[in-house]
């Protein structure tokens, strides 16, 4: 994703493929090089240099546990930094790898089976990497069964889950929850859950403690519609299908499911049913669980969200509204910037990234997880204030760059490309006599693309869904 919530901190990638944080850093989770908390997003640096970036690699997507960090690089490498404890980063035996990780440490190819890495994810207290090859690699906790290994033993270093436990077929997305995970394959688009079910978040029809291997979901379970994308929270799961309906299972006590009660439920259920304000009709495209509370992106670009309101005073905009949202309801924002590529729920904040690159964050601002560069009065900072409504931050924030992969060359320099080309205007240039496909092909690859066999679900997840085609 372009953006990351973890328990009381956030992280984004730029169009530059770099990566600010802040918030709480106790254990090193903002990657920073130091334990100190910051209420200014900072970037991530090299640790030789000090030089912007990953030693020269390109963030693609970054992840967040609840003190834990990852990233993947369009190179292929995943980098892991924060708490260690079980085995999470996945670097034991390895970086001094008992000891937490103020600063991102490289795990190379040689660590997930030689194949590039494609996606990374994070639960609470384990990580999980998905490769090119369709294979799951995971570590850290698994006290729940979480990492599919049939037993509950944690693992200090990624270790692959057989394949034959999703019939031998490669994996084409994965989502890793608070204590259970979710995988779906390609061919059949079977989407497959293992964990802790101790409230039915697995949708397996019955809760029943744990589930140690990935099992499959029938055909049927999603009104036989496919699955477009999926996540997990704390004890609950959401699904989205290609139709753009949503489907949620498990703890509901905030009515974080979206489906009118606070019914728990070991079965998958249509969000918003009767189609309560609207929802239904327009269509989802993605959706992020937090602890809480359910936060979607429309296909028109809109935010929607359920769930609890009691620690924001009604995250969702509406002062004379519930405190908390059993059905799906419109999140606005003060400006016009309105459509949203991405969006990341947290357990106590919530951040999105507009199709602009801009970013917006609402919710319990504990130990400045919430960027003070907002857009609003100057006094709207203080610790542990509370944003109800999404707030606009600054884009000096992020060196005045977009935030996200998706984005073009922006206008300024397209122009000014464009103009040193030019056999008249560009007399002094070195690239006017550049061949004409020659210069398109520069255009085209200065934008980033996910490689041609990622799926439609991990495209969507990092924001190419083509909700507008794309600029120069």
């Amino acid at each position: 994703m372009a953006v990351a919530v973890g328990g009381t901190f956030t992280l984004v990638v730029n169009e530059k493929a770099q990566v600010y944080a802040c918030g709480t850093n106790r254990v090193g989770q903002l990657g920073i090089g130091t334990a100190d908390e910051t209420d200014q997003f900072e970037l991530i640096e090299n640790k030789v240099d000090h030089t912007p970036g990953f030693n020269g690699e390109h963030v693609v997507m970054v992840a967040a546990g609840r003190r834990h960090s990852a990233c993947v690089t369009e190179e292929g490498s995943v980098w892991t930094w924060g708490n260690c404890s079980n085995g999470r980063l996945g670097t034991i035996g390895f970086f001094d790898g008992f000891q937490n990780r103020s600063r991102p440490d490289r795990l190379n190819r040689d660590f997930f089976g030689r194949s590039r890495a494609r996606m990374v994810a994070c639960g609470e207290r384990f990580t999980m990497v998905l490769t090119v090859d369709g294979r799951v690699w995971n570590c850290g906790d698994n006290e729940c069964g979480q990492l599919g290994h049939d037993d509950c033993d944690d693992r200090m270093v990624l270790t692959r889950i057989d394949p034959i436990h999703f019939g031998a077929s490669p994996v084409t997305m994965i989502a890793a929850a608070w204590n259970h995970s979710l995988a779906q394959v390609a061919g059949s688009g079977a989407l497959y859950t293992w964990g802790s079910n101790i409230v039915g978040q697995l949708g397996h029809s019955a809760a029943e403690g744990v589930v140690k291997l990935p099992t499959t979901l029938p055909a049927a379970t999603f009104g036989g519609l496919g699955v477009a994308s999926f996540a997990g929270g704390c004890e609950y799961s959401m699904v989205v299908t290609v139709a753009g309906l949503v489907y949620g299972a498990g703890w509901n006590q905030f009515g974080q499911l979206g489906i009118g009660n606070y019914t728990s439920s070991a079965t998958f259920q249509l969000v918003g049913e009767a189609n309560v304000n609207n929802f239904q009709t327009e269509g989802i495209r993605t959706v992020s669980c937090g602890m809480w509370h359910t936060l979607f992106v429309s296909n028109n670009g809109s935010l929607w969200g359920c769930g609890t309101g009691n620690y924001t005073r009604d995250p969702f905009g509406d002062p004379n509204a519930p405190v908390d949202n059993v059905y799906p309801v419109p999140i606005y924002t003060d400006d016009s910037d309105r459509e949203f590529k991405v969006v990341a729920a947290g357990m106590q904040h919530s951040a999105a990234i507009t199709c602009s690159g801009q970013l917006y964050v609402w919710g319990i601002n504990v130990c400045v997880t919430v960027n003070c560069n907002i857009v609003g009065p100057p006094d709207y900072h203080n610790y542990r204030d509370v944003f109800p409504t999404p707030q606009h931050m600054h884009p000096k924030a992020f060196a005045y760059t977009r935030l996200g992969r998706w984005h073009g060359m922006n206008a300024e320099r397209a122009i000014a490309f464009m103009m040193s080309s030019h056999k008249m205007l560009g007399c002094i240039s070195i690239v006017k006599n550049l061949d004409d496909d020659l210069l398109r092909m520069i255009i085209e690859q200065a934008r980033f693309q996910p490689r041609a066999d990622t799926g439609n679900a991990l495209r969507t997840l990092i924001g190419f869904c083509n909700l507008h085609p794309p600029s120069l």
